[in-house]
């Protein structure tokens, strides 16, 4: 077996495979906007492994809103696996904002991300404001969709030369030495018979 070949085709076959490597989805983050209009958008369709961020941008006063899913199916939103953003307000005070005291009572925005226990599926949760409106939007989760480059040769795909294709050759190589060798065996013997015939010519005439 020759080592060069099969280097070179080793090293080719790892390229085109590198190349046709599976490739994941990448986690987004994704937006749901709280106006005074509603919810923008109402329904929003993600992958598994991405993130919704609620974003409160209602600056009505007094009035604040509250995003909450109850998984349980309790009518309470404060389960291990309920959604419980807290008040959401449209800005925070500089008092607020700096001060440890009041600091987790002030929220703009609220995260939720859709894996381990917030899976594939749908979730229709709600948007309930301060002055009892309550808004209605839906979370859909499709699988993480994996991607394959086409151009990666099939399984058992074989490149370069190989410990078969060199005993091919070495085969041809031995067949054609034998058929030579007998190319020459019947050269010898023909002109051995001729040497012979000759020979008895030569004597017949010294005889007569």
């Amino acid at each position: 077996m020759k080592p060069l070949p099969v280097l070179f085709g080793a090293l080719f076959l790892s390229s085109l495979l590198a190349s046709g490597v599976a490739q994941a989805h990448s986690a987004d983050t994704f937006t749901v906007v709280i106006k005074e209009s509603g919810l923008t958008p109402n329904t929003s369709q993600i992958a598994y492994n991405d993130s919704v961020v609620w974003h409160n941008t209602d600056s009505r006063e007094n009035i604040t809103h509250r995003i909450v899913f109850d998984f349980d199916g309790d009518g309470l939103f404060n389960g291990t696996d309920d959604w419980d953003s807290g008040e959401l307000v449209a800005e925070c005070n500089n008092t607020q904002t700096n001060s440890t005291e009041n600091e987790t009572e002030c929220h703009i925005t609220f995260l939720v991300w859709f894996n381990g226990t917030w899976g594939v599926g749908e979730y229709e949760y709600q948007d309930m404001l301060s002055d009892g409106t309550i808004l209605n939007g839906t979370i859909v989760v499709t699988e993480d969709i994996h991607v394959e480059n086409s151009t990666a040769p099939a399984i058992g795909s074989t490149f370069g030369t190989f410990e078969n294709d060199d005993k091919e050759t070495e085969d041809v190589v031995e067949e054609s030495d034998a058929d030579e060798m007998r190319r020459m065996l019947l050269l010898v013997g023909g002109g051995s018979g001729l040497g012979a015939i000759i020979l008895l010519v030569i004597l017949m005439r010294r005889s007569s």
